[in-house]
């Protein structure tokens, strides 16, 4: 029955065809220096994620996630194109264990670029108002803190992480625009579940919503994120402070 959540869950995300499809959050939780965690999910698209604790409160990660289908040609429903997405991201954060509980603080950039068909005001006086296909250029900056439990077997974090987004370039056939938007504001909580697979090995599942703040953004996202992945983890103190 949960399995039949996360595809409906995973249909429903890839049904339609968003501009902005934000990143599956990368949640460590470490417990202390040189611990390294890889991680891969299927997700909307796939996503890789990598992150190491350079001290025993200080740490980084990295996030890659791609996504690539064939797409009906709107202004001609016989031809398909490919609709993709890519983003890449980096973070700079703060953590701190204790017996019961983990939590942490990141700061992060990632630039991305995604092509899908929409309609945008902006291209009306040369192309009307219709359906074309659009290729954006963005930035994101975020910050995002987690807090989590400490148990040995199975673990639950919450992050509401918050996004500036900004889409600074659309392209469609040889037309560039640039919209000179404000950046938009996004509050993007997440629960992730992590459930040990081995001695290294971790099992993970995330569900996460994408919420615009004000609620008018002038371009499409994904509402909803479900991701499910395994993650490597190795080094560090991992012996000595699991409790």
């Amino acid at each position: 029955m949960r399995f039949n959540l996360f595809v409906l869950i995973l249909l429903f995300a890839s049904s339609c065809a968003p501009i902005y499809v934000p990143s599956t959050r990368n949640v460590p939780m470490f417990r202390g220096a040189g611990e390294f965690q890889g991680s891969a999910y299927l997700t909307t698209g796939i996503a890789v994620q990598g992150a190491y604790a350079l001290t025993d409160n200080l740490g980084i990660m990295g996030s890659y996630s791609f996504l690539s289908e064939n797409a009906k040609d709107p202004q001609n429903t016989s031809e398909n194109y490919t609709r993709k997405n890519s983003h890449i991201e980096g973070g700079l954060g703060y953590f701190n264990a204790t017996r019961s509980r983990r939590l942490e603080l990141y700061v992060g950039y990632g630039q991305g670029q995604s092509t899908t068909n929409g309609q945008y005001s902006f291209f009306f006086p040369t192309f009307g108002q219709q359906e074309l296909i659009v290729t954006g250029n963005f930035r994101r900056y975020f910050i995002q803190p987690s807090i989590g439990t400490n148990n040995r077997g199975f673990n639950l974090a919450f992050t509401p992480r918050f996004s500036l987004v900004d889409f600074y370039e659309f392209t469609s056939g040889v037309v560039t625009e640039k919209p000179g938007e404000q950046l938009q504001l996004y509050i993007e909580p997440a629960g992730t579940a992590k459930f040990r697979l081995g001695e290294h090995l971790d099992g993970i599942f995330q569900l996460g919503l994408n919420i615009p703040i004000p609620n008018d953004s002038f371009f499409d996202y994904v509402p909803v994120q479900a991701a499910i992945g395994i993650q490597l983890h190795l080094g560090g103190s991992l012996r000595t402070r699991v409790y």
